[in-house]
This record gives C-alpha cells, sequence and structure tokens, in this order.
C-alpha cells in the first residue's frame, strides 16, 4: 500500500500530512508495579502514522504524529474479589 496524502486539522489549522503505511511492528509489554500491589502490563498499538509534509525538526528529521490504542492488562492484583478469583479458578 502506497503512502496517501491528506489534508487534516490540528489546532485549528489546516495541515498536509502523508499517511505511511506500517509494514511491520514489534509491539511489546513494559509491566509495572504499583504502590498497591497490582502488576499492570502495557502496551501502546499504533493504528496510522501520518507523516507532516514538508515540515522538520531544526536537526532535519521529518515530524511525524501516530495514531494509537493503548492495551492494558492486569497480571495480577491484591484488590481482586475473592469471588471473582475462584470463579476464575473453576472454569
Amino acid at each position: 500500500m502506497a503512502e496517501s496524502k491528506k489534508t487534516i486539522k490540528i489546532f485549528g489549522h489546516e495541515v498536509n500530512v502523508s499517511e505511511v503505511p506500517i509494514i511491520e511492528a514489534e509491539e511489546r509489554f513494559v509491566q509495572y508495579k504499583l504502590e498497591d500491589g497490582t502488576i499492570l502490563k502495557v502496551k501502546n498499538v499504533a493504528t496510522a502514522v501520518l507523516r507532516v509534509d514538508n515540515e522538520y525538526l531544526p536537526d532535519g528529521t521529518p515530524i511525524y504524529l501516530v495514531a494509537s490504542n493503548p492495551v492494558v492488562s492486569v497480571v495480577s492484583s491484591p484488590l481482586t474479589k475473592k469471588e471473582a478469583r475462584e470463579k476464575g479458578r473453576a472454569n
């Protein structure tokens, strides 16, 4: 799939962008241990990547916008209700 050009509105301004297809992804979970004892796994899944046309950072790097969705998984939590924990074991 080739890049496609479009115009989007950001902060009240029309911006020309090129949608750049994602051809490969390696999305890994990051694990967090919270103060309440819960362990979470989190990853961000990119759904679209847009390159801003003819705009660059001071070092010459092109500017990209990434649309993404977070994925969150509770690995364990001391706050899990006892009934739900027992029901999960029965299945």
